[in-house]
């Protein structure tokens, strides 16, 4: 297999050419839940490789996984991403998996690192025997506290993230995702997708709706960091309408949540406080019986080119809308996001789903109290 350019060498790569640029961004705060916050290229650079040295510092060893659970948004990128630059695997978990199945696959490899913003996302983790993991609880002030150790193992060993950095796997270096599946035991995979998001350039502006451990989700945000382009990542398809309105963007990806429910996002979309039609689904239905090429009547005709009424909703410079699931709307979402030219929808972009080999964990005695050590100075 080809190698990689690693995380490392691309965050350094954009940073040097787009390091005012904004590349990432994410809406609402506990005090202020309207506001968006960004990272620009360098701060993100800055962010990644002080946590990775932290993590380093804390005894992360190239090839370990590192379990994340936090929520959507930058702190997720950030963490990811050190992750990897430190040569470690960043391991997701969705909520919906049986903790019975965590236990058995976190039981059989090695796992290094637990992150967790808060004591109850460690339910999930309760059957696995951690004993020899690392618990990091990351709030603001302990992520602060963590880079501002790798700053200063930066500072005492220079390379210690080129090290890291030739130390790994190149080609098995990006994310896992635990699986459940109804009919079989679940299993770690490494989502893959194929060229179908490969038209991303540095100036594009992504909004990506969805979890952070959907694999469609996965791929963009690869997506994001090979391109170098500006992401804004919201999780909640009811955030989509404010999303767009606030940063206009050229592609929108959205989950197989947010698209499922596309239409009915359509239907709700108000302009300028406003319902964007009286008859918001017929239009919409219309729109997608001229897309399928039926016959239509006079009526049904007007109907379908009123969708362009929609058209001010998804920003005004929207080039390609990108779903997880296929929709009967989305060829009426194309005509809505139509300017002066046809918006491609994409199909859903491919992702292999590709079974991994982690490390192992040495056969230790297990604690069924999932005991988990403190980080030093923790």
């Amino acid at each position: 297999m080809r190698a990689q350019i690693s995380p490392l060498s691309r965050l350094q790569r954009h940073a040097r050419d787009r390091g005012t640029a904004v590349a990432v961004m994410e809406q609402g705060s506990a005090t202020d839940p309207g506001s968006w916050t960004s990272l620009t290229w360098n701060e993100l650079l800055r962010h990644v490789i002080d946590g990775a040295a932290g993590m380093i510092e804390a005894g992360v060893n190239p090839g370990q996984v590192v379990v994340i659970r936090v929520p959507t948004g930058i702190r997720q990128l950030e963490l990811e991403l050190a992750t990897r630059v430190a040569g470690a695997v960043p391991l997701l978990l969705p909520d919906h998996m049986d903790p019975h199945e965590v236990g058995r696959l976190l039981d059989e490899i090695e796992v290094r690192l637990v992150v967790v913003d808060d004591e109850r996302r460690l339910a999930l983790l309760r059957r696995a025997g951690l004993t020899e993991a690392q618990l990091f609880e990351c709030d603001d002030r302990s992520w602060e506290r963590l880079r501002s150790m790798g700053l200063e193992r930066r500072k005492r060993e220079p390379d210690v993230l080129l090290r890291a950095d030739a130390a790994r796997d190149r080609a098995r270096s990006g994310t896992v995702l635990g699986l459940p599946r109804e009919k079989s035991l679940a299993w770690l995979f490494r989502p893959e997708a194929s060229g179908a998001l490969s038209d991303l350039t540095a100036e594009d502006v992504v909004l990506l709706t969805g979890e952070a451990t959907d694999r469609f989700t996965t791929v963009v945000r690869d997506a994001h960091l090979q391109a170098g382009c500006t992401m804004a990542w919201v999780e909640s398809p009811g955030q989509v309408g404010a999303a767009l309105a606030h940063v206009c963007p050229t592609h929108v990806f959205l989950d197989h949540v947010a698209a499922k429910g596309l239409e009915d996002l359509l239907v709700a979309a108000t302009i300028d406080g406003a319902a964007w039609h009286e008859e918001p689904r017929e239009v919409l239905d219309a729109a997608s019986a001229r897309a399928a090429e039926a016959r239509l009547n006079g009526r049904t005709r007007k109907l379908a080119t009123d969708v362009a009424a929609l058209a001010p909703w998804w920003g005004g410079r929207m080039r390609q809308l990108d779903l997880a699931h296929e929709t009967r709307i989305a060829a009426a979402a194309t005509a809505a996001a139509m300017a002066a030219a046809p918006v491609p929808v994409a199909a859903p972009a491919p992702v292999a789903a590709r079974s991994v080999s982690l490390p192992r964990r040495p056969s230790t005695q297990l604690d069924p109290a999932f005991s988990l050590a403190g980080l030093p100075g923790s």
